[in-house]
């Protein structure tokens, strides 16, 4: 999970300018980070090109903290493998 995790920060990080105290697992994407609808999907389409994976829109709307992501994006990478 950690690699994971801190890919998503590196993203989170050079995308959005946070600091990356403020990209914790808990932290939720829209409302503790302020990332709006459009963002949001343009987060999800880095995630799908740094993971190598398929997120579509319905699955996306589920991915509210980054502990979400972290966990789909695991399970999607391990299926993959």
């Amino acid at each position: 999970m950690n690699n994971i995790f801190d890919r998503i920060r590196a993203i989170l990080n050079k995308q959005f300018r946070f600091s990356l105290d403020q990209i914790q697992p808990e932290a939720e994407f829209e409302h503790e980070l302020g990332i709006d609808s459009r963002e949001f999907f343009e987060l999800i389409n880095e995630f799908e090109s740094a993971f190598d994976i398929e997120i579509n829109a319905e699955e996306a709307t589920t991915l509210v903290t980054i502990q979400d992501a972290i966990n789909y994006i695991e399970t999607k990478t391990i299926t993959c493998d």
